[in-house]
């Protein structure tokens, strides 16, 4: 993903943990309360690290579309996600690409420590096409990461002197 394509999920990603840690807690001890949410998104960048055609300017068109659940108790606030982006490449040469990322998010907040851990698992697959449509090639992307962290400074972010665990796994796979 781009870099101003990841600044999206980051925000997105940062307003959920907003939500969690600034939303006020269930009235009653121990009962939790759960609030649904949806976001879409579509919009059209020029980026230069797309799989398999890093330092390549192509032009990418995106939805984006998140659904989720935030859950607030006592104790914890947390938010679990299922974004899907579907996308269409253009390469610039003729050739193009159509694929679908879907990635499953959580991050939980314990405003009382300050704890979070946010979790990520995501799966990418795309088609590449040759400028007369036939298939020439399938992308794989899968993305693995873990990150527990103490928010000492209260700017729901995770600053590097304040992870506890990150564990990031990424496998990209080219024709």
């Amino acid at each position: 993903m781009a870099p101003s394509t990841i600044g999206r999920k980051a925000s997105l990603i940062g307003l959920l943990v907003a939500g969690c840690v600034t939303l006020p807690a269930a009235a009653a001890y121990g009962q939790a309360t759960s609030e649904p949410f949806t976001v879409q998104d579509t919009f059209t960048e020029t980026v230069t690290n797309f799989p398999c055609f890093e330092d390549v300017p192509v032009t990418m068109t995106v939805t984006l579309t998140a659904e989720g659940r935030l859950v607030l108790g006592d104790h914890h606030r947390s938010s679990h996600l299922t974004e899907t982006i579907d996308y269409r490449v253009e390469i610039g040469d003729g050739r193009y690409t159509t694929g679908e990322v879907v990635n499953h998010f959580t991050v939980t907040v314990n405003p009382k420590l300050p704890l979070t851990t946010a979790t990520s698992v995501q799966q990418e697959q795309a088609t590449i096409y040759t400028a007369d449509g036939q298939p020439v090639g399938e992308i794989t992307v899968h993305i693995a990461s873990h990150k527990t962290y103490s928010d000492l400074d209260g700017d729901l972010l995770p600053d590097p002197d304040e992870i506890i665990v990150a564990v990031d796994q990424v496998r990209i796979t080219c024709p």
